[in-house]
């Protein structure tokens, strides 16, 4: 059988930002292709079928399944490294892994012995112990879900069925899923918890065990009936593994073991049997005798396969698009109304107005043997992360994939997949733009002098992580290439860059002279504004993607290890931590002595200057937008598709305002007006005083960025590739700018030039 399948003339050749190189194969969801990413790294990018993506509440659900899924980090997943929900097709990548599926092994190779099918129970433990303190439950475990490589198992698809299954279920109001694999919950629509995939397991050790599954075999009818009413046939399996794969198949979710039960049970501490024998626990996983020898010889020979190369970019058509330019948009048949994308950049705090005080955007990561966001991340105890290329989905202020739910603090990084950040070729240097790469939406051009004309454009080695922060006639931005540059707003000429371990992960903030900026290593940064020295450098336990504060004294900060700091501004040392039920990506915004931030756990919080709380606000969805305080009211949108006014004094509700899709873009006010993008495409002005809609201006992509007011003129990106100028009184467009990639940055407006960054890894100065 061949590794990998040649394309044919219906499949894809670009997909987002990933080269198409080769099928992988099909599956309920669509099309799975290899495929490679700007930097070459292997990613399985999964097509979504048109059936699906035509689906408005399919692609809705799909938006919210990917984000949970991003937020897996273990040993034994291939996790969620991009995606597009709202994508024409709609489509997620992940970690590439280069072996065979542990059903195309059974398959053709036969059942496997004890010790083995214990190992792989074990690593199989471990990666539904990452994917259920995620926040997430698998729901379809299965034999072709599970990749076989030399290192360990891998587990794929986690949360994803969930958003097919539910899509299938309301058009044809059948149970979907994989019978015999099945537990009686879901086949009697029940509550489906963690407990789901334990059933699932045992099924899986059963057939691996014995080349049938614990049902036998025979229609999804008899199958279902078997599993919901009758014992599982388990007189094959051997004894060592008769009682665990009994107890994971109890019909009673309550009465089957635990993850951490079947743990202890699957790898002994001492690593060996009760007589003393040899090991038979899932530490022989890290050696090349875990499995079988021939299905080791196997993955040895898919492991050796050259990759195919990476086919030549056709050449443009008449027909096509020019590069950079989105696909049309499909007919409505095809799109549901409100789509929902990837987040990226940043909201400004009350901002004078030559500092754009917006924060910073998230990157993202991976899949299939792949973000995260989407990524080169880090683990999250914020150790060295394993080595790959990052894939950046930018979010607004550097916030990262949406949080749905509280996550336990060990599992705190959302969607990261334990890929490290990289640097990229390194800094190529600045240039004035020599040609105009203004675009009107229709391909018209303007003179360079015009409104909407580039100045320069400045690059960095990798995907630009942040939002710009204007101060003194300087340009201070992060890259993914471990560096915060400093760069002359007038000629695009870099001053100094300040290096840190892991790649810049929040927008910067400068106050008296210092640069404030969070990184993927855990930590926060102060480095002198003139000359790019670190004054200090202050840890947390998990990457610091809020962007600084800077208030009486006080650096205010969130990290994803759940807390909120208050740093000295003079040592770096710690004054007091404020911890949450979930990650804080939300940067801060500090009036009159009190901190306004938003939490993964579904709150926004108003916090004394000494630490103590004084209101949470609960909304249904995580906070991650950040909040703009104006006259005495909180404005904030949240993972659950509302922008939300909030009374300052008391924490209590004023209104409102309901989108189409998640609000990960911080509010900006001006003149009684607020302007917020949404995951919907769409960004929208609202009335601050009653929340009622003045206007929306549709994109053909999320918007992510939070938008910059100035002179009557609202400025935002999309993930369309294009930076936006909206009349901010009618909401109609006056000119845009192409850029070539999605924009990961919100724009920074100082001296009639906008400044704003892309995934390319460039910062473009723009005319106004």
């Amino acid at each position: 059988m061949a590794v990998f399948e040649a394309l044919g003339p219906e499949d894809p050749r670009l997909v987002g930002r990933y080269r198409i190189v080769a099928r992988l194969g099909a599956g309920g969801m669509g099309r799975v292709y290899l495929a490679r990413s700007p930097g070459g790294r292997p990613v399985a990018v999964k097509v979504v079928r048109p059936e699906l993506a035509g689906d408005g509440d399919f692609r809705r659900r799909f938006a919210r399944e990917v984000a949970a899924a991003r937020r897996v980090n273990g040993a034994f997943t291939a996790g969620v490294v991009d995606a597009d929900p709202d994508g024409s097709p709609a489509w997620l990548a992940t970690v590439y892994v280069p072996g065979v599926s542990l059903g195309q092994a059974i398959a053709g190779h036969g059942p496997w012995p004890t010790r083995p099918v214990l190992a792989l129970g074990a690593g199989l433990a471990e990666a539904l112990e990452a994917i259920h303190a995620a926040g997430v439950v698998h729901r379809d475990l299965k034999p072709s879900n599970i990749l076989l490589a030399a290192d360990g198992p891998r587990v794929i698809d986690f949360g994803i069925s969930v958003a097919v299954d539910a899509s299938a279920l309301t058009h044809t109001g059948m149970t979907i899923g994989t019978p015999g694999f099945m537990s009686p919950e879901q086949l009697t629509d029940r509550p489906v918890g963690p407990a789901s995939d334990i059933f699932a397991l045992g099924s899986v050790l059963a057939y691996t065990a014995t080349g049938v599954g614990p049902f036998g075999t025979g229609t999804p009818h008899a199958l279902h009936y078997r599993a919901v009413h009758e014992p599982p046939n388990l007189a094959a399996l051997p004894p060592e593994l008769r009682e665990v794969v009994a107890a994971c198949l109890a019909k009673d979710p309550d009465q089957r073991p635990t993850i951490a039960h079947l743990l202890d049970r699957l790898t002994p501490a001492d690593g060996a049997n009760e007589g003393g024998g040899e090991p038979t626990s899932a530490t022989l996983r890290a050696e090349p005798g875990w499995m079988p020898e021939q299905i080791a010889h196997l993955i040895q020979t898919h492991t050796a396969t050259a990759l195919p190369r990476t086919p030549p970019p056709t050449p443009p058509s008449a027909a096509d698009p020019a590069p950079g330019t989105p696909p049309p948009t499909p007919p409505a048949a095809a799109l549901p109304p409100p789509p929902a994308e990837p987040p990226g950049a940043a909201p400004p705090t009350p901002p004078p107005p030559a500092l754009g005080p917006h924060q910073a955007l998230p990157l993202t990561g991976e899949q299939h043997r792949p973000v995260p966001p989407t990524p080169r991340r880090p683990t999250p105890t914020g150790s060295t992360p394993a080595t790959g290329t990052l894939n950046l989905v930018p979010l607004p202020h550097g916030h990262p994939p949406r949080a749905q739910q509280a996550i336990s603090r060990r599992r705190a990084l959302l969607g990261l997949t334990g890929t490290a950040l990289t640097a990229g070729a390194g800094l190529t240097g600045w240039k004035l733009l020599t040609r105009n790469t203004t675009d009107s939406g229709n391909g018209s051009t303007k003179p360079p002098t015009s409104s909407g004309s580039p100045l320069w454009k400045f690059h960095t080695g990798d995907a630009v992580s942040s939002s710009p922060a204007v101060v003194g006639g300087v340009v201070y931005v992060g890259s993914a290439d471990h560096n915060l540059y400093a760069v002359e707003a007038a000629t695009g000429k870099k001053r100094w860059n300040f290096p840190t371990d892991k790649g810049v992960s929040s927008s910067p903030t400068v106050a008296d002279g210092v640069v404030y900026v969070g990184s993927w290593d855990n930590s926060l940064y102060a480095v002198d504004a003139t000359t790019g020295k670190k004054r200090w450098n202050f840890r947390t336990d998990n990457v610091v993607f809020s962007s600084p504060a800077v208030a009486n004294g006080k650096v205010y900060v969130g990290s994803w290890d759940e807390s909120l700091y208050a740093v000295d501004v003079t040592t770096g040392g710690r004054r007091w931590n404020f911890p949450t039920g979930g990650l804080v990506a939300s940067s801060p915004t500090v009036v009159d002595g009190v901190v306004y931030f938003g939490s993964a756990d579904q709150n926004l919080y108003a916090v004394q200057a000494t630490g103590e709380e004084r209101w949470a606000f609960p909304t249904d969805g995580a906070v991650s937008s950040s909040p703009t305080v104006v006259d005495g009211v909180i404005y904030v949108g949240s993972d659950d598709f509302h922008l939300y006014a909030v009374d300052a004094a008391t924490g209590k509700k004023r209104w409102s305002f309901p989108t189409n899709n998640v609000v990960y873009s911080s509010p900006t006010v001006a003149d009684g007006v607020v302007y917020v993008g949404s995951w919907d495409n769409s960004l929208y002005a609202v009335d601050a005083a009653t929340g009622k809609k003045r206007w929306s201006f549709p994109t053909n992509n999320v918007v992510y960025s939070s938008p910059t007011v100035v002179g009557g003129v609202v400025y935002v990106g999309s993930r369309d590739s294009r930076l936006y100028a909206v009349d901010a009184a009618t909401g109609k467009k006056r000119w845009s700018f192409l850029t070539g990639s999605a924009v990961s940055s919100s724009p920074t407006v100082a001296d009639g030039v906008v400044y704003i960054g892309n995934v390319d890894g460039n910062l473009y100065a723009v005319r106004t």
